[in-house]
């Protein structure tokens, strides 16, 4: 007969000697060095005897744990293809063993995979993987171990790192992240730089540069760490001279790289046996991470109080149930932004069809815009990005500059009628709500380009939660930290506010509220931020990963946090 064993938390677990993981909160993102180092996988090889069930949870297991080619791995394998077996890619699943005597598949839904350059990307189908169960010598193995790893979502999430690559904005002295996923022991400057040199991701390539060299690569002495935290970075491959401004955006690149290696301090590179004399090092020679704040555009950040429209009339949320009006501003509104500085304010009115903007607390002036139904208005990197409809109907994104010059964005391909957005803090990236096929639908584009910007290559964000299913009717998205977003969305169990990573990957259910979502308003940071909605009844509740869910003003129509 026919026997099921689910791959339960549980299970993996046991194997690994853990007594508990988080199960809810919001993606947080911080440098790895602000990590605790997680539990070793320390998979053990096949025993004498192994039942087949217990072979193939040991065999997933292993898969977590990329030591020596994945040599304990190897050890469930049958002789024929353990020396030839080479995985490359991974896919990421939810699923269940089933066996009989004699055979085991796995049985579920591919939620996502790795490439070979460690890019995730989402994505729901079925999974089906017979593991070919063979005997030698009387012991179990498999015979058929898929071509790529198979990582169960809990070995993904518990045994890879998010490792945050960085390349320079073309549209601004800062650095643009470009996420990828590590396994934990391969956290290293030598694998981190390794990533690096391939170049950014086809996501973003036309929106950002790479200052690193093309043919570059770690010298002879590779890339170390000593006990002070500082890496020491042997390069090879480039230019024998490079002109300080070259060596300073290549220094801001690699350091902040590198801020995804624990316990990093500072940054040291060295070519052909002498240091690189990249400006701001320090009269030892290294380059510290206090000093490269700069291009950090989340370093600016200051601003945390929450705004929002009650009555018509814009103002600071500043406690429970507590709302003050902002000085000049226009009495009747319909929708507000904040700088992220909190310097600067924009005020939609009532009808939709004006922007006033001004300083926090002085007057606000209106700006001509040739758009009605205007909507989402945002302040991205000190310029004025909106949304509205053109005299024929048409939704369009519109920037406006510090000197009131309003442009229309160009948006590249046809992704249908755009509902909302939200442009990343980097300005690189922007998430869009497009009708598709009749149905609202969250993607990720690239920005590049000034007057006009230019919005290319839109791709759905497939979104898969936490319980395997498939997230549709997105609303109200906002980046809650660099590379991670908030949004409210449809499971099947009901409506709900999740988060996940620009690439899908990491989607966490934070829970739902009474009402509809009707805006959602999240403080932007390195490390993820509070989250903020406002219901179909006007209650506003914040989300904070110590209290999670708090109710605390009534009476609101939208909400605003800087950025």
């Amino acid at each position: 007969m026919m026997r099921r064993v689910a791959l339960l938390l549980a299970v993996m677990m046991a194997l690994t000697g853990c007594t508990s993981i988080a199960t809810s909160g919001p993606v947080e993102e911080v440098p790895l060095a602000a990590q605790p180092r997680g539990i070793d996988i320390a998979p053990e090889p096949p025993s004498l005897d192994m039942t087949p069930e217990r072979l193939v949870e040991g065999f997933l297991q292993a898969l977590a744990d990329p030591e020596g080619g994945y040599a304990i791995a190897r050890q469930y394998l049958s002789a024929d293809v353990a020396a030839s077996w080479d995985p490359v890619e991974a896919r990421v699943f939810d699923g269940e063993v089933l066996w009989d005597e004699g055979s085991a598949r796995l049985i579920g839904h591919t939620i996502g995979g790795l490439d070979a350059s460690h890019r995730y990307s989402a994505h729901l189908e079925p999974l089906e993987h017979d593991f070919g169960l063979v005997q030698e010598q009387g012991q179990w193995r498999i015979s058929k171990p898929s071509d790529g790893l198979l990582l169960s979502r809990f070995n993904f999430e518990r045994y890879y790192s998010r490792v945050t690559l960085y390349f320079l904005s073309r549209v601004g002295a800062h650095v643009v992240p470009d996420p990828i996923h590590l396994p934990e022991s391969h956290v290293t400057p030598s694998n981190i730089l390794a990533s690096l040199f391939t170049g950014p991701s086809d996501d973003i390539a036309r929106a950002v540069l790479d200052a690193v060299p093309r043919g570059t690569r770690l010298g002879p002495q590779g890339a170390t760490i000593d006990q002070a935290g500082v890496v020491t970075v042997d390069l090879a491959g480039m230019p024998a001279e490079l002109s300080d401004d070259a060596l300073r955006r290549l220094g801001a690149q690699l350091l902040w790289t590198l801020t995804s290696t624990p316990r990093f301090t500072g940054l040291t590179v060295i070519q052909g046996g002498r240091t690189l004399p990249i400006p701001g090092t320090s009269a030892n020679g290294v380059l510290e991470l206090a000093t490269q704040q700069g291009y950090q555009v989340l370093s600016r950040a200051a601003a945390t109080d929450l705004y929002g429209v009650r009555r018509g009339r814009a103002g600071r949320i500043s406690g429970s149930n507590l709302f003050s009006g902002l000085a000049g501003a226009p009495q009747r509104a319909s929708d507000v932004a904040v700088s992220v500085d909190g310097a600067s304010i924009a005020i939609l009115s009532e009808d939709r069809t004006q922007v006033f903007t001004g300083g926090i607390d002085g007057p606000v002036a209106p700006l001509e815009v040739p758009l009605s139904n205007l909507r989402s208005p945002q302040f991205v990197l000190g310029d004025l990005w909106l949304l509205g409809d053109d005299w024929m109907g048409r939704p369009r994104l519109m920037t406006v500059d510090r000197a009131g010059s309003a442009q229309f964005v160009n948006v590249e391909g046809d992704l249908g009628r755009m509902q909302d957005f939200a442009v990343s803090p980097s300005r690189a990236r922007v998430a869009i709500v497009a009708e598709v096929d009749g149905a609202p639908t969250l993607g990720i584009a690239a920005v590049s380009g000034v007057a006009p910007a230019v919005v290319a290559g839109w791709h759905p964000l497939t979104m898969v939660s936490p319980t395997g299913e498939l997230l549709t009717d997105p609303v109200s998205p906002a980046w809650q930290a660099e590379t991670s977003l908030a949004v409210a969305a449809s499971a099947a169990t009901g409506r709900s506010v999740f988060t996940t990573m620009l690439d899908g990957a990491l989607v966490q259910d934070l829970g739902g509220m009474t009402g509809a979502v009707v805006d959602l308003a999240a403080n932007v940071r390195l490390g993820g931020g509070p989250i903020a909605v406002t219901n179909s009844q006007g209650v506003v509740w914040r989300y904070e990963a110590r209290t999670r869910w708090t109710r605390i003003v009534e009476d609101i129509s939208a909400v605003a946090y800087p950025g």
